[in-house]
């Protein structure tokens, strides 16, 4: 069975999570708007994303996007769209390994299409395009079928017509009654190791070049070892070649997406985190809603795959804040003084 992307892209190294949300959301307003649908929309399955406006802005929380489930969902069952799964697309594009991850979840689904729900201040864009391209999900400038408007219901009903007109051929049958949220995919397959390695001292961290490393490189000021800047887009076996032991990754959604990303244990009643950092050689905590987005580093031995975490959730939502706070807590760990 073919996979709706190529195998050959798949062995491209890691590259830069920014600018690939930001490539993504270019494509998704620069699509090639069409009156049809994929022609296999009926026949295979889907998956639908959502963006919503934040509840808050300053700080940062995520909007309810999971009321919009179950609005959609039974316009696509009545349409004949096998919509199995329900994302918020921040998720799947929160890191380098993490989205690697999830379309491989999807290839294992036979996950074809993917219908993109937008809502912005009340402004909805509901897209339905075929997933073309690994690193992107679109190809730029290829051809959707989108409509737009402020009154969901009634646009939902001109899906319905627009499919029901189609001429497509309705081959899903078992589709689901009800929304099915999908889960966090860990991009952990070796060891999972909530402390540092005592390696490190003797290795070098390679350390993917990203637009902000001016951020970066100050906050690995504090790094104890070795680590230098390499190109994003080396794969992991060539940094081995060029000395690297280790390489540096994060993972950047909701706190609570990123714990379970990270297979940390999670409940539904926690409204809160607390991150903890070292600083001045004394602990400091931070306390962040489960729904604002948040950083969250770890190291990962490129041999082996294991991950290390650290033994403190030490997140934070910009990205040099977090990785000061997992290199502080680092050193306080491993260098003796």
């Amino acid at each position: 069975m073919k996979r709706f992307i190529s195998l050959a892209l798949l062995l491209m190294g890691s590259y830069n999570v920014i600018a690939q949300q930001d490539e993504l959301y270019t494509r998704l307003e620069s699509l090639n708007v069409q009156p049809t649908f994929p022609e296999n929309l009926l026949k295979t399955r889907t998956v639908i994303l959502y963006r919503v406006s934040p509840k808050r802005r300053s700080p940062s929380i995520r909007g309810d996007w999971k009321v919009l489930t179950n609005k959609i969902q039974p316009t696509l069952k009545k349409s004949g769209i096998d919509a199995v799964l329900h994302y918020y697309l921040e998720d799947l594009l929160s890191g380098t390994e993490a989205y690697k991850s999830f379309l491989d979840y999807f290839d294992d689904r036979d996950v074809k299409n993917a219908v993109f729900v937008s809502e912005l201040d009340g402004n909805y864009t509901i897209t339905i395009a075929e997933l073309q391209d690994r690193q992107y999900l679109l190809k730029d400038g290829q051809e959707a079928w989108q409509i737009q408007g402020t009154d969901l219901e009634n646009m939902l009903n001109n899906i319905y017509r627009a499919i029901a007109n189609s001429g497509l051929e309705k081959e899903n049958m078992l589709i689901l009654e009800t929304a099915e949220l999908g889960e966090m995919i860990s991009p952990i397959k070796a060891k999972r190791n909530e402390f540092y390695d005592l390696n490190f001292s003797s290795e070098k961290l390679a350390v993917p070049i990203h637009p902000d490393s001016a951020e970066i490189r100050l906050a690995l000021d504090n790094y104890p070892y070795k680590w230098g800047f390499v190109d994003a887009s080396i794969p992991e076996k060539d940094l081995r070649i060029q000395g690297y032991q280790y390489v540096l990754y994060y993972v950047n959604t909701i706190g609570k997406s990123a714990k379970q990303i990270l297979e940390y244990k999670t409940t539904d009643v926690e409204t809160s985190y607390i991150s903890e950092m070292m600083v001045n050689g004394k602990l400091a905590v931070e306390s962040y809603n489960v729904n604002t987005p948040v950083y969250k580093f770890y190291i990962k031995h490129i041999y082996s795959g294991n991950i290390f975490l650290g033994k403190r959730w030490d997140a934070a939502p910009s990205k040099g804040g977090a990785l000061k706070n997992y290199v502080a807590n680092l050193s306080n760990e491993l260098v003796k003084n």
